[in-house]
């Protein structure tokens, strides 16, 4: 099973038949769209092509693959074509099918060679130096197994959260919809946080992101909910900056000067932690996850270009 990356986690991605959250990364891809087109059927379940990038624009030749569609509305994108497509409720759908078709059994073929070697393309910053994005990103994970993880806003850090980290069960990592626009990930950690105060709560977010919504630190202050906060800080648009340079043109209008997190943290009463190694990241999150009121907020320095060639 291949999901979306906004779809993390509604199969645990430890378990033997999870190829983990595509649509992302080149290198991943390498290894997934080649099985697809080995497969001798393709489910697609709410399957919702807007997430995905150009390299899963056509994904498969629809004359060699049979391919069913359950989706909620029909198909009207042109982004891929299929033989069946039933308009339908898709947990009920599934049902039906499922009903059906007997019981899944973990494969040694194709599919079990590949997970082999998607799984090293899932933590494309892994041989980064100590402190990067991924090890960090994953230094979170093992401290926020038991919390709700609203995601990061927009951006290269989104490329990180899809790949690096295991989902364990769903309803654990929340994406905003769509656009992904800036600055999203901490007003949905707040509501998320007021609709479900017995969950803990951590936000992701890059450093230019937070400073588009600083305002809504005071929000958070006045609610006095106990919220985690962990901004991944590289002074750039990272993701515009590589797009920059990719295509020859120069260095413009993605750079910016740094912002001293934890000490604005104290000046709006909340907590604020500076992280250089992944134990004091771990520390300052299962401080921010035992306190009983008030926001953490943790700066953790990356790097500027700290993803290039990663993912």
């Amino acid at each position: 099973m291949i999901t979306t990356y906004k779809a993390k986690g509604i199969l645990p991605e430890n378990d033997p038949l999870a190829l983990g959250a595509a649509g992302l990364s080149p290198l991943a891809d390498r290894h997934l769209l080649p099985l697809l087109e080995q497969a001798d059927l393709i489910l697609l379940a709410g399957y919702d092509p807007i997430e995905m990038r150009q390299n899963w624009c056509r994904p498969w030749d629809p004359e060699k693959t049979p391919v069913i569609e359950l989706t909620a509305a029909p198909n009207h994108h042109g982004m891929h074509e299929v033989a069946v497509t039933f308009v339908c409720h898709i947990e009920l759908g599934l049902g039906e099918i499922g009903d059906n078709s007997g019981s899944l059994t973990p494969s040694v073929g194709p599919g079990a060679r590949r997970r082999r070697c998607v799984k090293p393309c899932a933590r494309p910053f892994a041989r980064m130096r100590t402190g990067g994005p991924a090890r960090r990103w994953r230094r979170c994970g093992a401290c926020c197994r038991r919390t709700a993880s609203p995601p990061p806003t927009a951006g290269l850090i989104v490329f990180c959260s899809a790949s690096s980290g295991t989902a364990r069960k769903p309803a654990v990592c929340f994406r905003s919809s769509g656009l992904y626009t800036m600055g999203c990930a901490l007003p949905i950690a707040m509501g998320f946080k007021l609709a479900a105060p017995e969950r803990p709560v951590v936000a992701f977010t890059g450093d230019a992101g937070l400073e588009m919504i600083l305002g809504e630190l005071a929000t958070l202050r006045d609610l006095k909910l106990p919220l985690v906060i962990v901004v991944f800080i590289d002074r750039s648009l990272g993701l515009i900056e590589l797009k920059q340079r990719s295509q020859g043109l120069r260095n413009l209008a993605v750079d910016f000067g740094g912002t001293d997190f934890p000490a604005l943290a104290q000046a709006l009463g909340g907590r604020g932690f500076s992280v250089d190694t992944r134990a004091d990241m771990a520390a300052a999150v299962e401080a921010g996850l035992a306190a009983e009121e008030g926001f953490t907020l943790i700066a953790a320095e990356i790097g500027a270009r700290a993803y290039d060639g990663r993912f």
